[in-house]
């Protein structure tokens, strides 16, 4: 339906005067069909603004999922204000010839969607890549540095809506602009998005420096692009170069836009952050450094929350059938958009594979008339059940649906069939139900349909209706139910054919156990010494490799399986460069951490295997075992043993305030030691972690110490060629980040000790590598520290909540290793092998225990994984 605004607010768009309303249907959807062109990406902006349309009769406010293709992008919850307004933009590559935008009331018949405009636009081929790697980009401001006014078309040829951003936000800027008929130039080799002339042509600049908050949600990736151009000509003379920091890491090379422009004046230069971790205090800085006699400047800003993977839509051919039946039964012709993502027809259900398949049809009830669309609907191969009772829908022969395999359940009841009865049923393999009451058979009805165990199959009784052992041998009617001879009438020989039947179908079905048994102790017990033909195999046909491969503890497991066991994904328990990880539990009763890979790093077949294979022979007890990995057409996932008791940042710096007795901290340290020496040493090829921190430092129950993403670097390749982009996602994490990476992006074991020298000086500490609030003193952890140790003051620097409860000497021990191991240049650091031996001698000042320690440490003993 479609409404006015009651109380149109001045300066509103004549665009977002009148809206559609979806009122009381009971419908889990209601969409729209966009034309696209598959391949190109497209800018997609919703809005909603309520003006209380329905004069203010909704007295609890209404909500609704704005939904598009497959994703769920946003939760619209508006209030009865007149002037509140919502406008959500996607930035996204059409996977086929129509995007779906879909409005999903939460609760079906009470909740009211509702939408004033849809507006699509193409953008440029090679703009935003992150749209074409499998993820949504969803706009969470696009900021217009030194204009008053917003700005959109035809300003900007895209129609992308750059929003001025407040001057009252950015004390001592200055304003700089092009001077009058002079365009900043922005069709350039340094700036892909384009960013319009009439954006780039302003700016403001800071004396030194400045800092605003991103103001975003936490635990999510994000996309941050910003736009530079030189427009001040002292700049030719004096040097502007300048730093640019997310939340205190300033380990970006730093900027010098005529220095890119080739010292041409009034060219756009973007640079940006392809996909970074942001939480909910993050904040962006920039500083002028030292020996620069201009501070920064900033012309536009976007920054993009970056979806989940996008999910496959559902088959194309089941798509195709479904259209098919909505045209031939006009009842249906109000549903549109995936029949099955991000919500389901209220009458299909479908599979949980990659892409979802049509497994039934529930039309009961639907005012249905004319036949059964036969061609349509076996092209739905996957189909379980198909339900078309209580309609009206009139054959005199029902026709054979035999070719559906899959079939469990075929509900007829309640309609006007006639006709000879459907025999046809019986060539049904799996079927367990057929409802056929309220219609008006005639003719046979095959004697199997009431020998059937859990079985169940409902009729109306009928006199022009019978049974019989074969259709020429109809001499039972039914006009009541039937009554099958007794078997005491039965003569020997059918008595002794019954037994020898049955003696055969048992042993028949204890061979199969034998042999399903036997197959799956195998698909457990497979070690890898098959691997060498499985990789032959994997170049001829690498699905059906990953399918036969199930090594030694590492199982091969389905996408169907993989979704059953996280409830389709339902808890995120955290996200790394491979891809989010989920909560799941195995069918066994396990509990596991997927790790979902996402779209843009995903390998070939071979990479992959050979990436499983190096995994699943990595066994150390503190290294996370690899339990098993899914390989299908569009899934790589790895599936992790499960760590209940937390990370270590939790217990050091979380709100629960978990204080670790030092004796548990050394303990934790030695095991994380352990197992960063063993990646390096004793692993083939060897293993550069590359992300060392708390967070990546999980806890069992006794406290014991597991490290994780200890292969996420084979997994990650983030870097875009088309950008000048420095994403500290990839590289590692901020705070622990080895500092010789800015100078030659390059990583090495000796960047992994850098890492765990600063775990270590936070172990004793209690402090963050950063601390954001520190005004009193250096906020960089290693600073802070040195000149404490360097005046013999250890003291200052243990964690206060570990009061006196440690060995001095054990506490000097750990402290001066923990700054050797963060020595600017790397070949001053030692070897984790050394800092190894190192922990223990300060483990035995301490007097404490020690797994290691109970028996000589080698390379056999440390792959043992004992109880824990």
């Amino acid at each position: 339906m479609v409404s006015n605004i009651t109380t149109p607010s001045q300066g509103v768009s004549s665009l977002h005067q009148s809206l559609r309303y979806f009122p009381g249907k009971g419908q889990s959807k209601f969409c729209y069909e966009l034309p696209a062109t598959n391949g190109t990406t497209y800018l997609v902006r919703t809005t909603f603004r309520y003006g209380i349309y329905d004069g203010g009769s909704i007295l609890k406010p209404t909500s609704f999922q704005l939904q598009i293709d497959t994703s769920n992008v946003a939760l619209i919850k508006p209030d009865n204000s007149s002037i509140w307004e919502s406008v959500i933009e996607v930035t996204m590559s059409a996977v086929a010839p129509q995007i779906y935008v879909c409005l999903a009331p939460t609760n079906p018949g009470t909740d009211v969607p509702f939408i004033n405009a849809i507006e699509l636009r193409e953008l440029g081929p090679l703009m935003y890549p992150k749209a074409r790697q499998g993820y949504m980009m969803i706009t969470r401001y696009r900021y217009n540095f030194g204009s008053d006014h917003d700005l959109r078309h035809p300003d900007d040829k895209y129609d992308r809506l750059w929003r001025k951003y407040p001057r009252s936000n950015a004390p001592l800027s200055r304003l700089v602009s092009a001077p009058r008929g002079q365009n900043v130039a922005v069709e350039t080799p340094y700036s892909r998005d384009e960013a319009p002339a009439a954006v780039m042509n302003t700016a403001l600049t800071w004396p030194v420096n400045f800092i605003f908050p991103f103001n975003v949600t936490g635990g999510r990736n994000y996309v941050v692009l910003l736009w530079f151009a030189e427009m001040e000509l002292t700049a030719q003379v004096q040097s502007r170069v300048f730093e640019v920091g997310i939340d205190e890491n300033w380990q970006a090379p730093a900027i010098d836009i005529l220095n890119v422009t080739k010292r041409i004046m009034y060219e756009a230069y973007e640079w940006g952050y392809g996909s970074i971790a942001l939480s909910g205090t993050s904040t962006i800085a920039f500083r002028a450094t030292t020996g620069s006699l201009l501070g920064p400047i900033l012309n536009a800003m976007e920054v993009y929350e970056v979806s989940d993977p996008v999910q496959p839509r559902t088959d194309m051919q089941d798509v195709a059938a479904i259209n098919a039946i909505k045209l031939y039964w006009p009842n249906l012709k109000t549903w549109t958009g995936d029949p099955c993502l991000a919500l389901p027809y209220d009458w299909t259900s479908c599979s949980v594979d990659t892409d979802p398949r049509i497994t039934m049809l529930k039309l009961d009830g639907y005012n249905l008339t004319g036949s059964i669309p036969t061609t349509t609907i076996l092209k739905l191969p996957e189909l379980t059940v198909l339900s078309l009772g209580n309609n009206s829908l009139n054959e005199s022969v029902v026709p054979d649906l035999s070719a559906l395999k899959q079939l469990q359940q075929l509900h007829l009841q309640n309609n006007n069939f006639s006709g000879v009865f459907p025999a046809w049923v019986t060539n049904l393999p799996n079927l367990q139900e057929l409802f056929v009451e309220g219609n008006n058979f005639t003719g046979y009805v095959p004697q199997s349909l009431f020998n059937k165990t859990k079985y169940k199959f409902t009729y109306t009784p009928s006199d022009r209706l019978c049974t019989g052992s074969s259709p020429g041998n109809c001499t039972t009617t039914l006009g009541t139910p039937p009554v099958m001879p007794a078997s005491s009438s039965m003569s020997s020989s059918t008595k002794m054919a019954i037994i020898i039947g049955t003696a055969t179908g048992v042993l028949g079905l204890m061979l199969i156990g034998l042999i399903v048994c036997l197959w799956r102790c195998k698909r457990k017990l497979l070690h890898y010494s098959n691997s060498v033909s499985s990789r032959q195999l994997l170049k001829a046909d690498p699905e059906a490799a990953f399918a036969s491969s199930a090594k030694s503890q590492t199982m091969a497991y389905s996408f169907k399986e993989v979704k059953e066991a996280t409830n389709n994904f339902q808890i995120q328990i955290s996200e790394g460069s491979f891809g989010p990880v989920y909560k799941g539990k195995l069918s066994d009763g396990r509990e596991v951490a997927v790790k979902r890979c996402r779209p843009c790093n995903k390998q070939g077949a071979i990479e992959f295997f050979d990436e499983v294979q190096t995994l699943a022979r990595i066994h150390h007890r503190n290294l996370a075992a690899l339990i098993g990995f899914c390989k299908d057409a569009q899934e790589q996932i790895l599936l992790y043993e499960y760590l209940s008791n937390s990370d270590l940042w939790t217990h050091l710096h979380g709100d629960s305030g978990k204080h670790l007795p030092w004796s548990t901290r050394l303990s934790i340290a030695l095991d994380v030691a352990s197992a960063i020496e063993y990646l390096h040493t004793d692993c083939n090829p060897s293993i550069i972690h590359r992300d060392v921190q708390p967070r990546n430092i999980l806890l069992t129950r006794n406290m014991t110490a597991k490290l994780v993403d200890f292969a996420f670097a084979k997994f990650t390749s983030e870097q875009d060629p088309t950008l000048q982009v420095y994403s500290v996602d990839v590289k590692g994490t901020a705070g622990y980040l080895d500092p010789e990476y800015a100078v030659s992006h390059h990583l090495s074991d000796k960047s992994d000790v850098y890492s765990f020298g600063v775990v270590l000086l936070e172990l004793i500490s209690g402090q963050e590598p950063i601390d954001k609030t520190a005004s009193d003193r250096n906020p960089l952890l290693i600073e802070w520290t040195r000149p404490l140790l360097a005046e013999d003051d250890i003291k200052a620097v243990v964690d206060p909540s570990l009061g006196d409860k440690y060995n001095e000497d054990c506490m000097w021990k750990v402290a001066e290793l923990g700054m050797m191991c963060v020595e600017p240049r790397p070949f001053n650091r030692p070897t984790m092998a050394e800092v190894v031996q190192e922990l223990r001698e300060a483990i035995t000042l301490e007097g404490i225990a020690h797994p290691s320690l109970m028996t000589p440490l080698s390379p056999r003993s440390a792959q043992s994984s004992g109880p824990l």
